[in-house]
This record gives structure tokens, sequence and C-alpha cells, in this order.
């Protein structure tokens, strides 16, 4: 693979996306809080996110049973940011910052989609299925993009749920109350699926599974209402721009 060569294809291929199918995905996530954009980047780009976000995580590992304690220290719920492993990130990154697939995203928002103004604006994660069930959350800024490195098969769990149109209060009463008083979505996803979650008004978490691991890159974003929040709280915003199955193990 040629150098830049996994940023031209995505722009290459942003630049062909049918509006039809943006127009379905912003009606989709206006009504659920969430939209599949599996259509905005080829497989070959996908792949190579995946792999990246494998060996991101396998550096991880090593790195950390080097710690007193070992391997198990480290096995569950890795969390990993742009800091915490050095020289690993090339593709994720230089994606988070393509203008292109920004501007698709503020399409399907219909609000300008930015770079978040926090440190972690993109990051891999892997829940093993003896870890701590994924909580019910929302997140603290707008938009999060999401692709699905691998999962365990739908029968065990692992599957997305959603409650969208909600308010964000860490009181877990009110969590509990929004749970019971609002309809609760759950989603198939399967390696490889891409979507976007309206993640501060749409509660969320990952199902418990049974049985084997999931692996995700997560980007961050923010809507001008979050910077604007930042603004006023006085956060410095330098350099911000305004503007299981393995999915690299599948066959196209």
């Amino acid at each position: 693979m040629q150098p830049h060569s996994t940023l031209d294809t995505a722009r290459q291929h942003l630049a062909k996306v049918d509006p039809d199918a943006l127009s379905h995905a912003r009606n989709r996530l206006a009504e659920t809080g969430i939209a599949r954009l599996g259509f905005l980047l080829p497989y070959r780009v996908k792949r190579a996110l995946a792999a990246e976000a494998l060996t991101v995580v396998d550096h991880h590992r090593h790195w950390g049973e080097a710690l007193p304690g070992g391997e198990n220290q480290v096995r569950h719920g890795i969390d990993i940011g742009p800091q915490e492993v050095t020289g690993q990130w090339n593709w994720i990154p230089q994606l988070y910052d393509c203008e292109p697939l920004r501007h698709k995203l503020s399409i399907v928002a219909d609000e300008s989609v930015l770079p978040s103004p926090a440190a972690r604006r993109y990051g891999v994660t892997r829940l093993h299925h003896d870890d701590d069930p994924s909580q019910w959350h929302w997140d603290d800024y707008a938009f999060a993009l999401v692709l699905l490195v691998e999962c365990p098969p739908l029968e065990d769990g692992g599957f997305v749920q959603t409650v969208a149109h909600t308010r964000r209060d860490w009181d877990h009463a009110d969590v509990y109350r929004t749970l019971t008083r609002n309809p609760i979505r759950s989603w198939e996803l399967n390696p490889g699926d891409l979507y976007l979650i309206r993640a501060d008004t749409t509660l969320h978490r990952v199902h418990p599974f049974a049985h084997g691991r999931r692996t995700s890159v997560r980007m961050a974003f923010a809507s001008r209402a979050d910077i604007e929040r930042e603004q006023s709280s006085g956060a410095d915003l330098r350099g911000l721009q305004t503007e299981a199955t393995v999915m690299t193990n599948q066959t196209r």
C-alpha cells in the first residue's frame, strides 16, 4: 500500500457518495439518534482502519504485560486514546482530520460536525465478555462515529441499544426513569459496520455478551453548541479547527 493511498481512496469515495443515501441517513439519525453509514467508506479503507486498531490493541496489551500484575491488569475494558500508544496511529487520525468526511457527516447531522476540543478525539475500545457490563450513558460531545472491528455473534449479545431524544443526567434514578418511560431500540451490527450516533441526546450502551470480545474504533465530534459551551467555560481551544468475527479476516 503506497503512502496516503488509504486517505486518497477515502476522499475519492466520499466525493461520489449518493446524496439520496445521505438524505436517508439524515432522516434515520433525526428519528432514532443513530444512522448506519457503511456506504461512506469503501471496504479497503475500513479494513485499513480495522488493521490499525488491532495493531494498537496488540501493542497496548504487550506493553501492559510488562507492568506489575502482568496481562490480567490490562486485559479487561481496554480504552486506548491517541496519547497512550505513540507511533502506532496513522490512518485513524488522518481520517479523523479528513474534511470531506466531516462535510458528509454534517449533511447527515443537519448541522456542523466539528473536531472535538477534547484531547481524546479518537480511540480504540475492546470489551471482553467477562468485563463489567457497559453502563447506559450519554457522551460529553454531540457525535460519535464508530467502526465496529470485531464482535460476538448476535446470539451472544454485544449489540448496541439506544434511547433517542433523551436528556443527559448523571442521576442514576433519572437514567432508570428514562429507560422505563421511553422506547429502547436494539441494533444488530457486524464487523465492518460504520455508524453515527447523536451521543449527547441518545442514551446508549453495548448490551452485555456471553462469549468473545468486541473491538471498535471511535471518533468523537462536537457540535457548534459544544464549542460555544467550551468557550464560555474558558477552556483552551487553541489548535481547534472549526470547520468473534474480525473484519480484517473477511472477504470482500
